[in-house]
């Protein structure tokens, strides 16, 4: 079995999501001070313990393996967690609602505009025909 060393990566991820070396111990059942080796890089993991890992992290697995100090490169084109793309989703809806909201709000303003102006030709009309009389 190949055991990998990503301590780098594996501290970057969790301090991102702020947890604690305690807690990914827990959820891994080992040791807390089990735990800070692997970030030390005193201990190498292997492919499964890896992917718990990133599971927990929810990161995909790929983003914690280096190729020559190298991320894989079917990673670069895109490093988004699911939470994040759920996040962006949603605000891409709310913007997309809102400026349909802004845009009906013109349309009936125009609409108004429309309506106003033609009163007022009217009203035009009849005060040129006062005061012709």
């Amino acid at each position: 079995m190949k055991l990998i060393q990503c301590n780098d990566e594996i501290r970057r991820y969790r301090n991102e999501v702020c947890y604690t070396q305690e807690y990914m111990a827990t959820r891994l059942g080992i040791t807390q001070s089990t735990y800070q080796r692997i970030e030390a890089g005193e201990i190498k993991i292997s492919m499964d313990r890896l992917i718990e890992i990133s599971r927990i992290l929810d990161k995909p697995v790929e983003l914690f393996l280096r190729n020559k100090d190298r991320l894989i490169p079917s990673i670069e084109l895109i490093n988004v967690n699911k939470r994040e793309w759920q996040l962006m989703l949603n605000a891409l809806t709310q913007q997309e609602n809102r400026i349909k909201e802004l845009e009906a709000k013109v349309l009936r303003k125009d609409k108004k505009i429309e309506e106003l102006k033609y009163q007022l030709g009217l009203s035009q009309v009849s005060t040129q025909q006062k005061r012709q009389d």
